[in-house]
C-alpha cells in the first residue's frame, strides 16, 4: 500500500481511462433503468495538482493540461473537457469515483472502495454531499465479491490496481473467472500499465479464454512497449463492452493523441460474437 496516485494524477493514462469510463457510463445511462457503479481502487477522488507530488513528476503537464489547453472538436472530448472544467479552475483533477458520482442519476448507485487507511477519509470527504454514493474500506477484490451481482443487475465495475505486486496479472486472471461465475453479464473495466517485461499477452489470452462476448482492449502507447525503465503506455480490458463504445473511442483517437502531442491508440476485440 505504498502507491500514491497523487504523483501520477492527470497523466496520459488517467486521461485515456477516464474518457472511456465516462463514455461507458453515458452509454449505459441511455436506458432508464438504474445503474450500479463499483470503483474498487477508488483513491482519494480529487487531486490537487498544485501540491509538491504532482509538481515533482510533472506528469499531468503531458496529460490533462494539454487536453484542457484548447477546445476539443469531437463531442466526447468536449464533454470530458466540460466535466474536468468543473474542478480545473483551481488545478484540481477529479479521479474516477468523483467523475462517476458527478454522472449519477437519481436511480443510479455508486460504491467507492479504498483500502488505504489515510486515503479512505479523504475519499469520504470528497464524495460528501452526493446522493446514492457509498464508501467502503476493504480489500478491492473482497469489495467486488461483496457487491456483485448488484440488485440493479446492470452496471460497471472499474478495477485499476496500483500494480505494486509482481503477480498482479495472475491475481486478475484468477479474479476474472470468479467474476464470470458471479455476474457473467456485468461490464468490467480492467486497467493495466504497459511496461517492459510484463505478462500482458498472457493476460489478454486469459481474458479471451473466458469467452465473454464483446471482450475488448484499448491501449494508449507513448513509446515502444518493450522500452525499459518507465511507463510506455496503459491499457484497458473490458468485458461485456457496450455496443458502440469501441467505435466512439476509434473516432476520437486521432484528436486525443494530437492534443497530447504524442502516442497512438490501438483498439481490438479479443472476443466478438456479434
Amino acid at each position: 500500500m505504498n502507491y500514491r496516485h497523487i504523483y501520477h494524477a492527470g497523466n496520459f493514462a488517467d486521461v485515456h481511462k477516464h474518457l472511456i469510463l465516462m463514455m461507458t457510463l453515458d452509454y449505459l445511462q441511455q436506458k432508464e433503468k438504474g445503474l450500479f457503479v463499483l470503483d474498487a481502487f477508488a483513491g482519494i477522488g480529487l487531486y490537487d495538482l498544485n501540491l509538491p507530488e504532482p509538481q515533482k513528476t510533472g506528469e499531468y503537464l503531458d496529460g490533462i493540461a494539454k487536453i484542457m489547453a484548447h477546445p476539443a472538436i469531437h463531442q466526447d472530448l468536449q464533454t470530458f473537457q466540460k466535466t474536468i472544467a468543473l474542478f480545473w479552475g483551481g488545478k484540481q483533477y477529479p479521479g474516477s469515483p468523483l467523475l462517476a458520482a458527478n454522472a449519477l442519476r437519481a436511480q443510479d448507485r455508486l460504491v467507492a472502495n479504498e483500502l488505504h487507511p489515510e486515503d479512505i477519509d479523504t475519499l469520504r470527504h470528497h464524495l460528501r454531499g452526493f446522493k446514492n454514493v457509498y464508501t467502503t474500506h476493504e480489500d478491492a477484490y473482497q469489495s467486488i465479491r461483496a457487491h456483485i451481482p448488484p440488485v440493479e443487475r446492470r452496471g460497471i465495475v472499474l478495477i485499476d490496481p496500483p500494480f505494486e505486486k509482481p503477480d498482479e496479472f495472475k491475481s486478475l486472471i484468477k479474479q476474472m473467472h470468479e467474476w464470470k461465475k458471479r455476474w457473467a453479464t456485468g461490464c468490467f473495466m480492467i486497467w493495466y500499465p504497459i511496461k517492459a517485461g510484463q505478462h500482458i499477452a498472457e493476460f489478454h489470452r486469459a481474458a479471451e479464454d473466458l469467452g465473454i462476448n464483446r471482450t475488448w482492449v484499448s491501449e494508449i502507447l507513448l513509446h515502444n512497449r518493450d522500452n525499459v525503465g518507465g511507463l510506455n503506455g496503459a491499457g484497458i480490458v473490458m468485458l461485456n463492452t457496450p455496443f458502440g463504445l469501441p467505435e466512439r473511442v476509434d473516432a476520437l483517437a486521432d484528436e486525443l493523441c494530437s492534443k497530447l502531442g504524442q502516442g497512438r491508440i490501438e483498439n481490438r476485440f479479443l472476443v466478438n460474437h456479434s
